[in-house]
């Protein structure tokens, strides 16, 4: 009796603290998804940065996102482009390296990765959690495609991509993203790039400033509506581009990643279920939740028409007094330009929104919030969508999938025995040259070597 006595008691003083009861496992973790070191075009060591990000920013996670390409290198004339070893080596000084050191569960989470191409071959990417430099050539996001199809996270799945600094336009540059890559075919880029794309910059920068508490860059609501609208599935962040040595201090904006605990594997799973939101506050924690699901999840099949559930739970530790604004908005793919269709004004804490109705077709909701404290300042923060469809989406099986055989790129790769290099396919002019005694195809062509740049070559010889 004493025992069911303690049970209830317990219920009662999770209901006294706003009902949250299925909340109560769910946390937000604070930090930069985005900054860089001398291992590319920044300042300073992973091992300063990730100190200074832990013990001075204060963050929860920080990711070291170095430039693949050699036009990014130091200025010690040094990056992992020229020298892989610095982003692998068994080195204890190698980004990997380092991070892992720097990686305790329930402290800090140093996460790694790379930043792919240029902003004149098609824009930036980063690429979080794999173990080689990606070594295609920039601007080629087709390529990237096949790399990441061959090279996994640690976690054995696909790589999680973001895309970075977007043209903040309604219109669709040809290049962006590597639409070129896919014959400028919507449909094709989507499905190429969709099943790594799960972020997208809200807000990035000023990446070359030194100093703190800099302003935050303005924020790319209208290229993050632009990517909804076409199909992509991605939850915006608010990084910082660090290049000086003020690793996610610079500014006040920071990416907040909703889970369970903080571990690698539990910001790498949220990261990939778009469990994440931007804001402009250090440390403003927002959970919103549509019909039971988190924002960043996919609801399906279509729900009957009716009113939405929408709960929430907002809170600053700093601005306890402040007052919030949160914005409805809603869409769907191909459709007009996202609208507000509502907005409740509250306090801090836990409620709901009321009146949003569902119509019972394909479509999606997210949230803007807009903190107000008591001298009229005003902060920001932006979640991702709750997407209602027909069936589940087969990008998310893709990008979920922990095969452990060849996948169809692989099958079709050839090396020779006598080279350092692989080929992606032999429709590449020099992989026509192989002799069929030296010839090797398959996952064992990729074992050892290294991708022939720019392949599948096809021009003159």
């Amino acid at each position: 009796m004493s025992n069911l006595l303690h049970r209830l008691l317990i219920l009662v003083l999770l209901l006294s603290f706003g009902g949250q009861i299925v909340n109560a496992q769910e946390k937000v973790f604070f930090g930069n998804l985005h900054s860089h070191t001398s291992y590319s075009d920044g300042l300073g060591t992973p091992k300063q940065a990730y100190t200074y990000a832990r013990d001075v920013a204060k963050l929860d996670f920080i990711a070291l996102t170095e430039h693949n390409h050699l036009a990014a290198m130091g200025t010690d004339n040094i990056g992992i482009a020229a020298n892989h070893a610095l982003y692998n080596g068994s080195d204890p000084n190698s980004l990997i390296s380092n991070a892992n050191a720097f990686t305790k569960n329930d402290q800090f989470i140093a996460l790694y990765g790379q930043e792919f191409s240029t902003i004149s071959s098609g824009n930036h990417t980063n690429v979080f959690d794999i173990g080689e430099v990606i070594d295609v050539a920039k601007g080629r996001f087709d390529l990237l495609d096949i790399f990441l199809q061959a090279n996994k996270d640690t976690s054995g799945q696909t790589a999680i991509l973001m895309f970075n600094h977007p043209q903040n336009t309604a219109d669709l540059l040809p290049t962006e993203y590597g639409l070129d890559d896919f014959g400028g075919d919507p449909v094709q880029w989507l499905n190429g790039m969709g099943k790594y794309a799960r972020l997208i910059q809200m807000i990035n920068g000023p990446g070359q400033s030194p100093g703190t508490n800099l302003n935050s860059a303005r924020p790319d609501e209208t290229a993050f509506r632009k990517f909804l609208n076409l199909g992509f599935k991605l939850a915006p962040t608010a990084d910082q581009d660090n290049h000086q040595k003020n690793w996610g201090n610079a500014t006040n904006a920071r990416t907040g990643i909703i889970a369970t605990s903080l571990t690698k594997a539990n910001l790498l799973d949220a990261m990939r279920k778009r469990h994440v939101y931007a804001t402009e506050d250090k440390n403003l924690s927002v959970i919103i939740k549509v019909n039971g699901s988190l924002c960043g999840d996919i609801i399906a099949p279509l729900p009957p028409p009716g009113e939405l559930s929408i709960t929430y739970s907002i809170n600053d530790a700093d601005e306890p007094n402040a007052d919030y604004e949160i914005q409805v908005w809603r869409d769907a793919v191909g459709d007009e330009p996202a609208k507000m269709v509502s907005a409740v004004t509250t306090s801090a804490g836990s409620g709901q929104v009321e009146d949003v109705a569902f119509s019972g077709e394909a479509q999606y909701f997210y949230f803007k919030i807009i903190q107000k404290d008591e001298d009229g300042n005003e902060d920001r923060a932006w979640t991702a969508p709750v997407w209602f469809q027909n069936a589940s989406d087969p990008l998310e099986s893709l990008t979920t999938d922990v095969g452990t055989g060849p996948s169809a790129s692989e099958a079709l790769f050839v090396a020779s025995k006598k080279s350092e290099v692989y080929h992606i396919s032999n429709e590449c002019l020099d992989a026509k040259r192989i002799k069929p005694t030296n010839l090797v195809t398959g996952p064992d062509a990729k074992k050892g070597r290294r991708l022939h740049e720019n392949c599948p070559r096809r021009g003159p010889n």
